[in-house]
Formats: C-alpha cells, sequence, structure tokens
C-alpha cells in the first residue's frame, strides 16, 4: 500500500504569531538552499528578503557587496 501525500493549499496564515514563525523556519530554509545551489553549481547566489515589517535579511555567497 502507497501512501499518497496531500497537496497543501497554499494561503496566508491569518494568526500574526504563526506567520511569523512560519516566515524565520522559511527564511533560514531558504537561505541554507540559496548556499547548497552556490556550492553544488559553483555560481554565486545572493538573496534579499523583506520582512512583513519592513526588516532586511540578505546572504551572499561570494565575497562581494549586495549593498
Amino acid at each position: 500500500m502507497r501512501m499518497v501525500r496531500q497537496k497543501t493549499q497554499i494561503r496566508k496564515i491569518e494568526n500574526l504569531a504563526a506567520r511569523q514563525v512560519t516566515f524565520s523556519k522559511r527564511r533560514r530554509g531558504l537561505f541554507k538552499k540559496a548556499q547548497e545551489l552556490s556550492t553544488l553549481c559553483d555560481v554565486d547566489v545572493a538573496l534579499i528578503v523583506f520582512s512583513a515589517t519592513g526588516k532586511l535579511f540578505h546572504s551572499s555567497s561570494s565575497s562581494q557587496q549586495i549593498w
């Protein structure tokens, strides 16, 4: 018997605290994936993310400045 994963509908998280927690976890995961892409493919990756409050988060795989 094979278990099939249900497709999750993507929609805005209404609970502000839950949305912030999800943002923090997803942001870390996104930065990690960008670093993996850079390492595996030997490419420069720059990632810029703004939170709902306007706070800036950035990462770069090279020594070049993003700003």
